[in-house]
């Protein structure tokens, strides 16, 4: 059977003397591949390519998408990037690197013969990158895989070409922020503070995680019922919450926005979507009312951890019906297990129009403002639900888990959430983490670096804190710290941030307690040094960050649109930089 594609087509004269075609490669469910080479359609940023949705074959397995221009060869200047912050030069003769379903959909490469980065524009969930060498060539290659024979729109990538200054990894960001910011994605903090003073509050604050109480983390019982659940620990009561709300003010912590985990019913996931009544064993509706009225009469705002996402059959409002589904209707079982046991998804669809109009809002009633905290949505892709009573495409979930942000932001201030996936960058303003990825741990030979490409797209449009590992990042190593710096993080403390039975502790070893007076004195002490930092660098949260690169071995410079450099040196050695000089493992603000 003859196969044919169709492509947009309308040309304009680029100077570049490369070839300006495609290479596609579609692989089908027999295993035969064909590979067939088209012309990129010129545009005045660069290339682009659309694939119409009708015309993918019916019976294809995958397609791999690759431009002759995303070749390498070893020994070339220059690197590849991908969303999640991967760098690596073109210094291997062999090897693979994959990402799945990127942060955003944006790559980008630099070579001698040309710097571009590609922004997914049509069927931007669920594409992954594969940068291979193999004897000496490079590729970067974008591949469409189990959503191609669903899609729901064409595929289309635009090839901005990058010249000059912007030839570089922060021009590729900056492309994508522009992308972004123009076609109205997105609105800068400096803009949105205006509207919200719980956004503004949140910006200039540390943010301080309480966890509650939790059950056994992974469940020793799968499916839970009431009569065999196994017993929550009642860790940081609301009496002692009231306690570390004194000794911040005691120590001096001017803003903190604090975010208490496990306050529901069962502690932390302990019965999702049921979230009534307020754990007894903490201290019952009453005196969460009272310390949250405690907390907001000291000066600082506080928050609710929330989930509109995951479910458990212990809930009192379990039903299988919201759960999302497989193509033949039949329910997904992951082996992921937390409080509430074997964990489910909830289609965004039902979770928008059965719990978040409710619940988002009687959660509210209990006093809380600022950023409210909902758990897991930006921490992974988009999902599509299959039932067919509620079926959703990537974009569709996307748009409901959108929506009930924004009613997020309408009942409490404002909206956070835990990763970096930007489907929803219209109603999310802090991200916990950017990356679960240890940046000191590199988890491929072919990758240099962590760069915070994240970053230098939404600085000054999302507060983040850039690893898992930063998280508490003054009882954590110096590295760790340089690090909380050098990306332009809004810095995250967590109370008990290591709680799991298995010991798998992905937000590092440096933790905070308050088990005795002694040891709420010393954690607070160590959110009190955080906050003297994030004090005199606050502002800078208002900014672009416009530069980042390597002044030398251990030295990184990142620099903002108001001219500001931080200059962080991770060395033994001290460093000099325009007559400054930057002490060792230090870092030095330039204005």
């Amino acid at each position: 059977m003859k196969r044919q594609w169709m492509f947009g087509c309308v040309l304009f004269p680029v100077s570049v003397a490369l070839a300006m075609d495609v290479q596609l490669t579609w692989t089908y469910g027999d295993g035969k591949n064909e590979t067939k080479q088209v012309p990129l359609a010129e545009t005045a940023y660069g290339y682009r390519l659309e694939i119409r949705r009708d015309t993918i074959p019916p019976n294809v397995k995958s397609l791999s998408i690759l431009p002759e221009f995303a070749r390498a060869k070893s020994g070339d200047a220059g690197y590849w990037v991908l969303a999640n912050g991967n760098l690596g030069t073109f210094r291997e003769t062999k090897g693979r690197v994959t990402l799945g379903a990127p942060f955003m959909p944006m790559f980008g490469m630099k070579t001698p013969r040309l710097t571009f980065v590609a922004i997914g524009t049509g069927m931007p969930y669920y594409f992954q990158n594969t940068v291979t060498a193999e004897n000496g060539n490079y590729a970067l290659e974008t591949i469409y895989g189990k959503n191609l024979l669903r899609a729901y729109e064409d595929i289309a990538i635009e090839y901005h070409v990058l010249s000059g200054e912007e030839a570089n990894y922060a021009g590729m960001a900056r492309a994508y922020r522009r992308y972004q910011l123009n076609r109205k994605a997105c609105v800068p903090l400096r803009e949105r503070v205006k509207s919200s003073p719980e956004l503004r509050y949140a910006v200039e604050a540390p943010e301080v995680r309480v966890r509650h109480g939790w059950k056994p983390v992974p469940s020793p019982k799968p499916e839970q019922t009431p009569m065999d659940e196994p017993p929550m620990k009642p860790v940081i009561t609301f009496d002692r919450l009231g306690d570390i709300v004194d000794e911040f003010r005691k120590q001096g912590v001017g803003k903190a926005e604090f975010c208490l985990v496990g306050w529901n019913i069962g502690g932390h996931d302990g019965r999702w979507p049921q979230i009534f009544p307020v754990e007894e064993s903490l201290g019952g509706e009453a005196k969460l009312r009272a310390v949250i009225r405690k907390a907001q009469a000291a000066g600082y705002q506080i928050v609710a951890h929330g989930n509109h996402r995951d479910a458990y059959i212990i809930a009192d409002n379990w039903d299988a019906e919201y759960i999302m589904k497989n193509a033949d209707g039949s329910i997904p079982r992951t082996k992921t297990s937390w409080g509430g046991g074997r964990m489910y998804t909830i289609c965004p669809k039902r979770a928008y129009e059965r719990f978040a109009t409710r619940d988002i809002f009687q959660v509210a009633g209990l006093g809380f403002r600022g950023l409210a905290y909902y758990d897991v949505f930006s921490c992974v892709p988009s999902p599509a639900c299959s039932d067919s009573r509620h079926p959703l495409n990537e974009r569709e979930s996307a748009f409901y888990i959108s929506q009930m942000m924004k009613l997020a932001k309408e009942a409490m201030g404002g909206c956070a959430s835990e990763g970096a996936y930007d489907h929803f960058v219209d109603n999310l303003d802090s991200v916990l983490y950017v990356s679960f990825a240890n940046p000191f741990k590199l988890s491929n030979p072919m990758i240099d670096r962590q760069i915070p490409i994240w970053e230098l797209v939404y600085h000054g449009i999302i507060v983040s804190n850039p690893f898992t590992t930063t998280v508490n990042f003054t009882a954590q190593g110096r590295d760790s710290f340089l690090k909380t710096i050098e990306f332009g993080a809004r810095p995250n403390f967590y109370f008990y941030s290591k709680f799991k039975s298995d010991g798998k502790n992905w937000m590092g070893e440096g933790d905070l307690g308050c088990a005795t007076d002694e040891e709420l004195r010393t954690s607070v002490a160590k959110v009190k040094v955080g906050w003297d930092i994030y004090e005199k660098l606050s502002s800078l949260q208002y900014e672009f960050m416009e530069a980042h690169d390597q002044l030398a071995d251990h030295v990184f410079r990142t620099g903002y649109s108001n001219g500001a450099e931080l200059i962080t040196n991770y060395g033994d050695q001290p460093f000099t930089y325009r007559d400054r000089t930057i002490a060792a493992k230090d870092f030095l603000l330039i204005k």
